[in-house]
């Protein structure tokens, strides 16, 4: 059975084959890890991603994938962007956050991905309280973990230890 790393770092150096960020039906990436993304991966990350959603048929819940940009690099192939707001300044849900995660995992292990490295999605300040998604994370997690090498990376002291703490 493989297990669940949980790093406290960078996600833009996942060393994973897939990157879970999360995402909005507008695709603009202007704040936190998209941001961050985007800097590292070059902006041809959020011009693909502008275009699926400008594809449509996409809705709160779903997810869709761009390449990586220059962080093909550092070992990712796809980046999942899993769609949590309508817009960068919209608010979620944990039902949203639920659902969407479900869904990109689904789509990563469909693909045939062998790792992937998800960072926390919905807790940008002001957002969604952290220890929630956290419970949320681990239990999507450890359903997933038997198919797919997960890692759990993100910047944010207090959400590593309460990923690990529910771990």
């Amino acid at each position: 059975m493989k297990k669940i790393d949980i790093i406290l770092g960078d996600i833009t150096y996942p060393k994973s084959e897939s990157l879970i960020i999360p995402a909005n039906l507008s695709g603009i990436m202007n704040r936190g890890v998209q941001k961050r993304i985007v800097k590292e991966g070059w902006k041809i990350i959020e011009k693909e991603a502008k275009e699926n959603v400008k594809k449509g048929n996409l809705e709160l819940g779903d997810y869709f994938v761009t390449e990586p940009g220059r962080l093909k690099r550092r070992g990712v192939k796809k980046i999942y962007h899993s769609i949590i707001k309508r817009f960068p300044s919209d608010f979620t849900s944990v039902n949203i956050v639920n659902k969407a995660l479900l869904n990109v995992f689904r789509g990563v292990i469909k693909d045939k991905n062998s790792s992937v490295t998800i960072c926390s999605i919905g807790t940008e300040p002001g957002e969604l309280d952290k220890t929630i998604i956290a419970k949320i994370m681990i239990r999507i997690c450890e359903k997933f973990k038997s198919e797919i090498k997960i890692k759990i990376m993100d910047e944010d002291e207090e959400f590593i230890n309460d990923i690990r703490k529910y771990l």
